[in-house]
């Protein structure tokens, strides 16, 4: 089974933290190892060597590659749709797509 590490970022880390928790929740009730983080676009740089993919927030999709250009893990955004039902099955799907 994958293990995952993901580094969610949005404008501030305040929205992506719900998600966070989601997904940290579904990791636990479908027997999923997750290292999941939230945090802002201030602060990624510091954070990213921990991750292995940065998963962005649909306000900040716009700024994919400009983050993309400052790290060497893979960037993806998340769809506004899995975003805001925090739907982490779709989410954890586009991970593995991009992953495997």
């Amino acid at each position: 089974m994958r293990q995952y590490k993901i580094l969610l970022v949005c404008s501030g880390g305040m929205s992506t933290s719900v998600l966070m928790n989601k997904m940290k929740k579904y990791g636990e009730e479908h027997g999923v190892t997750m290292e999941v983080a939230a945090c802002g676009t201030t602060q990624y740089l510091d954070e990213v060597d921990k991750y292995n993919i940065i998963l962005l927030g649909p306000q900040i999709s716009y700024r994919k590659k400009q983050i993309e250009s400052t790290v060497t893990v893979p960037v993806v955004g998340i769809k506004p749709q899995d975003y805001a039902f925090g739907n982490v099955e779709n989410i954890l799907k586009d991970v593995d797509d991009v992953l495997s």
